[in-house]
């Protein structure tokens, strides 16, 4: 059984972070999405020219922007760990989140692609358990097959591992006598007999 100290602190762990065209990728929807924006609100100001409608106009496009910002900047700071027996996925500018999956738990493992992914040469790995599930995105696609085959690996090994010690620790019933346990424990030879009830004198 693994314990909690037998494994690295995640702060103490290198986190890898994603390839840089996936920021390209993030960069290029992020100002697509910010004119877009400035456009739509230079045509409400020409439609309906106002000083609120300037200030209104003006406002979305400054928080489209600055959440264009927000992104490059998380892109920066998310990051993957592998450790021996699980995976973990950083992301977060003003709150950081760190989800970890063991592999012993691993149910399901897939790639994906996004619209743009293809012409980037990216993928996203995602990894699937009872509990929930982890997706790590802007991999390079034969990163994300790596990852892939390794955790579907390990959860393998240790799945085996499980059954393994399960079967140790059996129990196996003799026909002619007491139970018997798989790993060499001995029974007495004889047991005492139980105690006599008293007749009440």
């Amino acid at each position: 059984m693994i314990t909690d100290d037998a494994l690295p602190r995640l702060a103490d762990v290198d986190f890898e972070p994603l390839t840089p065209a996936y920021l390209r990728l993030r960069t290029i929807t992020a100002a697509i999405t910010a004119t877009v924006a400035a456009m739509i609100a230079l045509v409400v100001i020409a439609l309906a020219p106002s000083t609120l409608t300037v200030v209104i106009a003006a406002g979305v496009t400054v928080l489209v922007w600055a959440g264009c910002l927000l992104q490059r900047l998380e892109v920066r700071r998310m990051g993957y760990a592998v450790r021996e027996h699980d995976l973990s996925f950083r992301r977060g500018v003003l709150t950081r989140s760190v989800a970890t999956v063991p592999f012993a738990r691993v149910q399901h493992v897939s790639i994906g692609h996004g619209p743009l992914d293809r012409r980037f040469g990216l993928a996203s790995l995602d990894v699937r358990t009872a509990g929930g599930a982890i997706g790590i995105p802007g991999l390079p696609q034969d990163t994300a097959e790596r990852l892939k085959r390794l955790v579907t690996e390990r959860a393998a090994e240790l799945a085996q591992d499980e059954t393994d010690t399960t079967d140790n620790d059996t129990t196996e019933i003799e026909p002619d006598g007491p139970a018997r346990q798989l790993d060499g424990f001995e029974p007495p030879a004889a047991y005492p007999p139980p105690d006599t009830p008293h007749d009440g004198r």
